[in-house]
């Protein structure tokens, strides 16, 4: 089943026409925080759960889609949780976010912009609501980049399970190549009432460029390398990109 929905991703994107937005940098290290007016992203990624002891017994696609609606602000849909779930999840499909950046600066590589979410980490009683505001910067600087979005997460209900939370995504990339990027994604995440407990993974990844409009990639992410939860906690994936 896992081959067959790679095999048909893979040829259904290899059969589109390069339509992606002219200038739009075909380098990953090089991209902006936002995408261009009118441009759609779709990223579907395949993530597989490697922990010791429960390899392979989840297996889910947090897919999201991104809409470059004007030069300074895109939306998108994303997944916080699991997306489709394949294996190992009560439901197949049980959390959804709606989320925006709003481009504030663009001046000699930094690139800064509000971001605001909202994220349903569970879609059946009790509703799972998170709020979500923070910024995203990113530096640019051939032939890398550095990201990074800082933002809080606040429980709209649910705060008997849910908890005011930092987050703060870090990654760090690097163009090797005309089609092909080496990143680390690291950062830390945990409760905002006890910083004592932050946790943060590290995760070592490559994308390649397969396609104008088209990028493959794979990481390995352990899920806590920072921080006093699961230290054997650890997955992969592999991903296809398709921009129009």
């Amino acid at each position: 089943m896992i081959k067959a929905l790679l095999a048909l991703l893979v040829t259904t994107a290899l059969a589109l026409p390069a339509f992606a937005e002219p200038g739009f940098p075909d380098a990953y290290a090089l991209r902006p925080l936002e995408l261009p007016p009118s441009m759609v992203q779709a990223k579907i990624p395949l993530v597989i759960d490697l922990s010791h002891g429960h390899a392979g017994d989840l297996i889910f696609v947090p897919f999201d889609v991104r809409f470059g609606v004007t030069r300074e602000l895109e939306l998108r849909i994303f997944h916080p949780v699991h997306g489709l779930c394949l294996r190992g999840c009560d439901r197949a499909y049980n959390d959804i976010g709606l989320g925006m950046l709003f481009s504030v600066l663009e001046e000699n590589g930094l690139q800064a912009s509000l971001l605001a979410a909202l994220e349903f980490r569970s879609l059946t009683s009790p509703v799972g609501a998170v709020l979500d505001a923070g910024v995203a910067f990113k530096f640019i600087r051939s032939p890398f980049s550095i990201f990074a979005a800082p933002y809080i997460g606040i429980p709209l209900s649910d705060r008997n399970h849910l908890d005011d939370s930092v987050n703060v995504p870090i990654e760090f990339a690097f163009q090797l190549s005309a089609p092909t990027a080496l990143f680390v994604e690291t950062g830390l995440y945990g409760s905002a009432h006890d910083p004592g407990g932050w946790s943060g993974p590290v995760g070592i990844g490559i994308n390649q460029l397969l396609h104008h409009n088209v990028d493959i990639g794979a990481e390995l992410k352990l899920n806590s390398v920072i921080g006093h939860t699961d230290a054997g906690s650890r997955l992969v994936l592999v991903y296809l990109t398709v921009r129009g």
